[in-house]
């Protein structure tokens, strides 16, 4: 059970480390340290015995542990299904009615609190008969809480799906093993969790690596992103400060070499040359700067329907006669958010979309509203974006349309980083050949005000 209690708490630590903002993975972080300690109270069995043998403790010493042990049993046995309860109401938002979800954590904790107050006069660490009145049903309805949740978004299911492999069959063989049983008298079967465990703690390592658990990987990704932009923003602002004097002083001495060139036709030509490279440097410096400043917001309640709207009507000249589109708008979604940043944002994300349809296609534009927030798609027939790319496609510089003028590779970067300052998320799926889908998530008015204050 070594491995189980380290397993536990490492997983335990690192989702507190990583996404401690998030309810749910706070509550899940308990459900793991519990789940750890159940393993730390076996362990002391056979430490207390070691160090009986070897006269490293007296037995003071050991009824202190004893106490100790006794205290990560009762942990185990009874906050863990409490925790588990709790974030599987805090995952599924709207399972369960915001004002009643709101005050479960408090009603809930009656009965693991109630049970400090029950006498255990029998060898085993806790009365199995008066926990499992409650602890099975907390446990069976958290579990239902669970496969109850839908998603509509590829990505979004795919994240549900490793966090049911990583959660639910552990907690199901704990309820099993540590709940059920005992009530017929079958104890230790505790031992066998190790295998659960250890597959859940596989998929969680691997998850976290490859394509996130519960926003840990992305809340890591925007981390480097933020520290990436901070970067370029001083590097920029620098690089500008040192260039334009001299681009300044480029463009002074090439007049006045124009003027006295007068007479020679050629030597003129050849001094305007420079001076237009002198203009075009500058003009790309100052792009670059402009795209990499920190973002300055200014939030206020916006319906997101005409907002769309308006970048559409700005966008259909570049449309007629090669791209239909499609527009579906829900008119009570609304969000909180700065609406020139958002504007431009969008407009980024609607000129990708054309650029990718050179031959024509189709662009297909949605604003979903919903109690959980709202939601613009926007989904081209283009090229798509290869899989190797895809994930790289928000970060500063990196972009797939080569050699095209004034690209740096910082819209995707921007429209994210935007995203994540509002309290959102900028999604992105597609395929080769088979188009692009950009989903800008807006969280609901009442969280996003928590996460502006």
């Amino acid at each position: 059970m070594l491995f189980v209690w380290i397993a536990l708490w490492t997983t335990s630590a690192l989702l507190m480390a990583t996404n401690r903002k998030s309810v749910a993975v706070r509550w899940l972080s308990l459900v793991a340290f519990c789940g750890g300690t159940g393993a730390l109270a076996s362990n002391f069995d056979g430490w207390i015995l070691a160090w009986l043998e070897s006269g490293l403790i007296s037995n003071d010493r050991e009824k202190l542990l004893r106490i100790l042990q006794r205290g990560c049993s009762w942990i185990s046995y009874y906050v863990l299904p409490y925790a588990f309860l709790c974030f599987a109401s805090a995952y599924h938002v709207g399972a369960i009615p915001f004002s009643y979800a709101r005050k479960l954590p408090i009603a809930a904790l009656l009965f693991p609190v109630g049970m400090l107050a029950v006498p255990v006069t029998s060898n085993t660490p806790v009365h199995f008969g008066l926990l499992a009145i409650w602890a099975i049903p907390y446990l069976i309805l958290g579990a239902v809480l669970l496969l109850m949740k839908r998603d509509r978004h590829p990505a979004d299911r795919r994240a549900h799906a490793v966090m049911m492999a990583a959660v639910l069959p552990a907690v199901l063989i704990a309820l099993f093993m540590n709940y059920l049983l005992p009530l017929f008298g079958v104890y230790g079967m505790w031992r066998y969790n190790v295998w659960p465990i250890a597959f859940a703690f596989v998929v969680f390592i691997i998850a976290l690596f490859n394509f996130g658990f519960l926003g840990v990987q992305l809340l890591i990704e925007r981390k480097r992103l933020d520290f990436s932009l901070r970067a370029i923003t001083s590097g920029t602002a620098m690089l500008n400060h040192a260039i334009k004097n001299d681009i300044g002083k480029i463009k002074l001495f090439s007049d006045k070499i124009a003027r006295a060139a007068e007479p020679d036709q050629e030597l003129r030509d050849d001094i305007r040359v420079i001076g237009s490279a002198a203009v075009h440097i500058e003009e790309m410096i100052r792009s670059v700067h402009e795209r990499t400043q920190e973002l300055r917001l200014q939030p206020e309640q916006i319906s997101l329907a005409p907002l769309v709207r308006e970048q559409l009507k700005a966008l259909k000249p570049r449309l007629q006669g090669r791209i239909v589109l499609h527009a579906d708008y829900d008119e009570g979604a609304a969000v909180l958010a700065d609406p020139a940043q958002t504007a431009e944002a969008i407009n980024n994300v609607l000129s990708n979309a054309v650029e990718a349809m050179p031959e024509g296609g189709e662009l297909r534009v949605r604003v979903i509203g919903g109690k959980r927030g709202s939601t613009i798609e926007v989904r081209d027939s283009g090229v798509g974006i290869e899989k190797r790319h895809l994930r790289k496609v928000t970060e500063p510089f990196f972009t797939t349309k080569s050699g095209k003028a004034m690209n740096f590779g910082l819209g995707l970067a921007y429209c994210s980083q935007l995203m994540h300052r509002q309290g959102g998320e900028l999604k992105l799926q597609s395929e080769s050949g088979r188009g692009t889908v950009v989903s800008f998530h807006f969280p609901a008015i009442k969280q996003a005000k928590g996460a502006w204050r």
